[in-house]
């Protein structure tokens, strides 16, 4: 009896050289990959490394793989914050939109926009940290953002009022076609890096 080759075994080169390529060990690359394909949030490389029992150098390794298998794909592999999650690309957002039935969202005013802008570039900000830059008040424009979800609050302040640190969200990267915060252009909003009441970010 004869063996099958490749073709006859209904493996694509693409998924052959995922699954058996011959420059490395692809068995971490695939276990992520199922986990993150089952998975109902971003996944970070911690986490993974505690599910698979490998280290957090070769979980980063393996999402290197991925990253690049994903790269020109219909799926790609989304990082925010250290934590990763399979999207579908920001490209075919309208296929998928026409598929499920909805409308074309209307795009965030102008407000919105430069809360989003502060809330991404600072990492993140509270209400009175955007309105000092914006100089008007935000309630409508963060409002709107959170119900989108493009940001989430991360934590309270122990100060006065306990005011809520709000960060960016992964929903943030796939609306404008990023893959991560690292891609962000260059861009003076008119606060220097460390004007901040809340610090650097923790993740």
């Amino acid at each position: 009896m004869g063996m099958a080759t490749d073709n006859e075994a209904g493996l694509s080169p693409d998924r052959r050289s995922l699954a058996e390529c011959p420059e490395g060990d692809f068995g971490l690359a695939r276990t992520i990959e199922a986990l993150l394909f089952v998975a109902d949030r971003a996944l970070s490389a911690t986490e993974i490394a505690s599910v698979t029992g490998a280290s957090e150098p070769d979980v980063r390794e393996a999402l290197g793989k991925l990253t690049e298998h994903y790269r020109t794909r219909g799926v790609i592999l989304l990082e925010h914050r250290n934590a990763f999650r399979l999207v579908t690309a920001p490209d075919l957002a309208e296929h998928c939109r026409r598929l499920l039935g909805l409308d074309q969202r209307r795009q965030p005013s102008r407000a919105a926009l430069e809360t989003l802008g502060i809330v991404a570039y600072r990492g993140r900000a509270t209400r009175a940290e955007i309105e000092r830059v914006r100089g008007v008040d935000s309630d409508s424009a963060l409002a709107t953002l959170l119900s989108r979800n493009l940001i989430r609050e991360a934590e309270r302040l122990d100060a006065p009022g306990r005011p809520a640190v709000f960060t960016t969200t992964d929903t943030f990267l796939a609306y404008f076609g990023l893959t991560s915060l690292d891609e962000l252009p260059e861009l003076d909003l008119g606060f220097a890096p460390d004007d901040s009441e809340v610090g650097p970010p923790n993740d």
